[in-house]
Parts: structure tokens; C-alpha cells; sequence
């Protein structure tokens, strides 16, 4: 392209700076393109913060949030999102406020790893209580079922420590499978067992 016209036969010039003049010409143009695609003819791409994008614009202007690395495309009534992806506290998610034109935006929360999506101008968690009908596998294994009724829990002491097979007493046992069912019924634990 331009970069072979740009370089005389007697400057010398190291194959790196070859590379260099080759890549920024590259990104020009990949820029120019970015910029020119759809929309008028005088279509615009901006980027500043999302406080910053314009109110409107032209019909394929481009706006890139830097703030949240979203990209805009103004449709000719309404800007609209094309690629929106975020990661960060659930804090920083809550403090940011959507309106429609972030619909299909989302944003992963790195503190409590949830998925949440922009809809109808406002966050939805995309994963509220996943529900498996039968079963949750790993690597084509059941690892847990559907809940085993029947199960009531035990009065008395409930022991979580290590005991010696060879001495343990029936009571220390007994303390012992207390404290297991405690932990796996529905209304103490996880709710692998219940009534």
C-alpha cells in the first residue's frame, strides 16, 4: 500500500520501523473504515466519556464510551448500543444508571460473579437462582439430584470434629451425624435433603 511509497531505496530504514509505518498506516485506514461504515455520508466518530456523547447525530455516527469501553451508533432517531461489555464491582455497576439506549449492555460483577444485562433501561440479573429440572453435572457426571425427602433433623449436640474410627463412642457419632444432616437439610443447610 502507501507504506512501500513512503520508503526511498537510500534512507535506511530498520525493518521495525517498517513495521511501525506499516502498522499505523493499517490502523488509519481499519479507522476510516470504522468510520465510514453505514450511515452518511459524514458519518462521525467520537469517544469521550458517556456523559459526553451527543444528544444526537447523524445517521451512522459511531460515540465510544471510554468510561465503559461501550460503542454507540446513532440509528438516525436514536443512538443504540452495538457493543457493550463491562467488568467490575457490583458497587460500581449499582452507581452506574442505564437508560435504553444501553439495552443489551452487560456488565460482570467480580465480586459476587454475576452476569447483569441492560433491558428496557435497567440492569437484570441474568443469573437469578439457576434452576436444573433434574440434575447439575460436571464432565457428564451427576454431581447433585433433586432433593431426597424424609429426612427431619436430630435434637441434640451437633458435632463437626474429626473422631478415631477405632474409639469413637455411638454418642460422638451420633453427635457427628447430627451435624451432617444439619448441614445438608433444607431448613439448616444446603438443602440436599428435607422433609
Amino acid at each position: 500500500m502507501v507504506a512501500a511509497a513512503i520508503e526511498s531505496p537510500d534512507l535506511f530504514v530498520t525493518a521495525n520501523e517498517r513495521q511501525i509505518g506499516a502498522l499505523a498506516i493499517d490502523t488509519l485506514d481499519q479507522f476510516q473504515t470504522i468510520r465510514t461504515l453505514q450511515g452518511s455520508a459524514d458519518a462521525a466518530f467520537t469517544f469521550g466519556p458517556r456523559a459526553a456523547r451527543p444528544a444526537s447525530g447523524a445517521e451512522g455516527d459511531r460515540f465510544l464510551a471510554t468510561d465503559l469501553n461501550w460503542l454507540y451508533a446513532y440509528s438516525g432517531t436514536a443512538w443504540i448500543i452495538v457493543c457493550g461489555v463491562k467488568s467490575g464491582t457490583d458497587a460500581a455497576r449499582a452507581a452506574y444508571v442505564p437508560d435504553a439506549t444501553d439495552d443489551g449492555a452487560y456488565w460482570w460483577t467480580t465480586d459476587t460473579c454475576k452476569l447483569w444485562e441492560v433491558s428496557s433501561g435497567a440492569w437484570v440479573d441474568r443469573f437469578v437462582s439457576p434452576d436444573a429440572s433434574t440434575s447439575y453435572e460436571v464432565a457428564g457426571t451427576k454431581v447433585v439430584g433433586t432433593r431426597k425427602t424424609g429426612w427431619t433433623v436430630a435434637t441434640g449436640t451437633a458435632t463437626r470434629g474429626t473422631f478415631d474410627t477405632a474409639t469413637v463412642t455411638l454418642p460422638q457419632l451420633a453427635e457427628a451425624v447430627k451435624a451432617l444432616i444439619d448441614d445438608l437439610h433444607q431448613t439448616a443447610g444446603h438443602g440436599l435433603i428435607g422433609t
